[in-house]
């Protein structure tokens, strides 16, 4: 289980008299109205489930492509004065203008993580684990739900983006990988041994949320080792492979 990232929109002032880059202003006007679409029809289904499979998993990614647009950093400019505009996560450091400069400049690259997320999904299914988008608890992202075999999705982590998706398909696997060395699919979750990397402590404010305050000592462990290494997507491929 992974909870939601918060997020806000923060504002970088810079006063300076100039006309914005025709550059970014064309990146700006660029749209692609069918995934405009299907982004609105996401935000306004009121019972909204889809279950994932090879068949509409390009129109996931590309979902996920719109919100990489809607949260990359841009500027505007109103009387004369830029103004700084991103997504910042809630532990992420506030950004200096020269990084949204460049983040502007050099859009973050989504290919690999795209890959990643494709690979993942045809693995899990391969390997009998369903895998479900749905309205779920405003601060769960995910859970694996070891007894039903299946990996729930809340659907706004989709507005996350592309590369907070991967790291967060990434985190259920390895609890995937965790059930799979408890015996099978559905047995309970035994810990990996993997690298924590920073002590234990440090992992403890991801778990803050009231979805992990009834959570017992052996379960918040089996979450700190997800965090630990849910950023290592070659790493949990291997594990899902090696141990289901």
């Amino acid at each position: 289980m992974k909870i939601g990232n918060q997020k806000f929109l923060l504002l970088v002032f810079c006063f300076i008299f100039s006309l914005i880059n025709p550059k970014i202003e064309s990146k700006e006007l660029k749209n692609n109205f069918s995934l405009k679409a299907s982004i609105r029809n996401l935000n306004n289904a009121k019972e909204f489930v889809l279950k994932v499979d090879k068949n509409n998993l390009n129109k996931i990614l590309k979902i996920l492509k719109g919100y990489d647009y809607r949260n990359a950093p841009r500027k505007e400019i109103i009387d004369g004065q830029i103004i700084y505009k991103y997504k910042k996560l809630e532990n992420e450091p506030k950004k200096t203008i020269k990084e949204l400069e460049y983040l502007i400049d050099n859009p973050e690259q989504t290919k690999n993580y795209e890959k990643f997320i494709r690979k993942a999904v045809f693995s899990l299914l391969a390997s009998g684990v369903e895998i479900y988008i749905r309205d779920m608890k405003e601060d769960v992202s995910a859970q694996w739900v070891f007894k039903e075999e299946r990996i729930i999705f809340n659907k706004s982590s989709l507005k996350e983006g592309t590369k907070n998706f991967a790291n967060l398909l990434s985190h259920e696997i390895i609890h995937v990988a965790q059930s799979c060395k408890g015996g099978s699919l559905n047995s309970y979750p035994i810990l990996l041994n993997l690298n924590l990397q920073k002590p234990k402590s440090h992992y403890y404010k991801y778990l803050k949320s009231n979805a992990y305050k009834h959570l017992k000592r052996k379960e918040l462990m089996l979450e700190i080792e997800a965090y630990a290494n849910e950023k290592k997507h070659a790493q949990t491929l291997n594990l899902l492979n090696y141990f289901c």
